[in-house]
């Protein structure tokens, strides 16, 4: 376990005021989620950050897990990952009709970096 580095690559700092912007998620339930997505102003097309911002039962687990994932989503935009290649990574399920979704929200809400509809 020595072999891990002494410091972490650089984190991207983001200015205390940045572009925002809220999409709304759906899941294959049915549930609406909505996220804010943040930017910096100096490349508006990376996200660098994603918030919760409404969706599920205020104080229930579902919407702990959803806030977690966001923080760490973001810590990983900050370090330089691109959306689809943290998607890359996750899981996905085969659907009814063939086709592949993610399997969780974690992957939906990457999907949302990627996909501003």
């Amino acid at each position: 376990m020595d072999d891990y580095k002494q410091t972490p690559d650089p984190r991207h700092d983001l200015p205390p005021r940045r572009l925002a912007e809220t999409r709304r998620v759906e899941t294959p339930e049915g549930q609406t989620v909505h996220l804010s997505i943040g930017f910096d102003p100096a490349e508006p097309d990376r996200p660098r950050e994603v918030f919760y911002s409404a969706g599920f039962k205020s104080g229930s687990q579902l919407e702990f897990q959803i806030q977690d994932a966001c923080v760490l989503i973001s810590l990983l935009l900050q370090h330089g990952h691109r959306p689809a290649d943290i998607a890359k990574s996750l899981a996905r399920a085969e659907q009814p009709d063939g086709s592949m979704a993610y399997a969780s929200l974690t992957g939906l809400i990457v999907a949302a970096l990627d996909d501003p509809d």
